[in-house]
């Protein structure tokens, strides 16, 4: 009987511990040092409050979809501006989250803009290269072969295939005088 009372506690501690979720030994050691000058049951609720806050805070890092390197970075970051103060850190995580999801959307934006910006260039340049190709006196065999070679260099740049073509028709007609 004993012995049954003595296994079944022993399982019930360790099924009570099985669901705990360990903390790296900096984050362990930060929580003591915080919670060193309280004593007793303060002491404890301090504890767990600095711990679940911590808990908390890695819970919200990984639901917000921030690249792991990034995470890692917000984390040095609030622990630099709060040391071991993990429910100020809890507090600030959100927006330190929404500030990155705001630096992630401008920088995509400025991306878009630049994008379309060179796009708008390539179509400006492409209508430029067919008048200057249409308008030129030089024969159209030698002028396919100036387009192709500007095509070969700058593939999908209009703008520097329009800079290659002025330059090779104005040296073809420089060596035709």
């Amino acid at each position: 009987m004993k012995k049954i009372i003595l296994i079944s506690s022993l399982l019930i501690s360790m099924a009570s511990f099985a669901g705990v979720k360990d903390l790296p030994d900096n984050v362990e050691n930060n929580i003591h040092s915080a919670v060193s000058t309280y004593s007793g049951s303060e002491r404890r609720e301090n504890y767990n409050w600095y711990k679940d806050s911590y808990l908390e805070m890695i819970e919200r890092l990984d639901k917000s979809g921030i690249p792991e390197t990034d995470k890692q970075t917000i984390i040095k970051r609030l622990e630099a501006m709060y040391g071991g103060n993990y429910p100020k850190q809890l507090a600030r995580v959100n927006d330190e989250i929404n500030d990155y999801k705001g630096l992630v959307n401008r920088i995509r934006e400025e991306q878009n803009a630049i994008q379309q910006k060179t796009q708008a260039e390539n179509a400006k340049s492409k209508e430029e290269i067919n008048s200057i190709l249409s308008s030129s006196s030089i024969p159209k065999v030698d002028l396919d072969k100036i387009e192709q070679n500007a095509k070969a260099e700058y593939p999908n740049d209009y703008t520097l295939q329009k800079a290659y073509i002025k330059g090779a028709i104005k040296t073809y007609n420089d060596l035709k005088k």
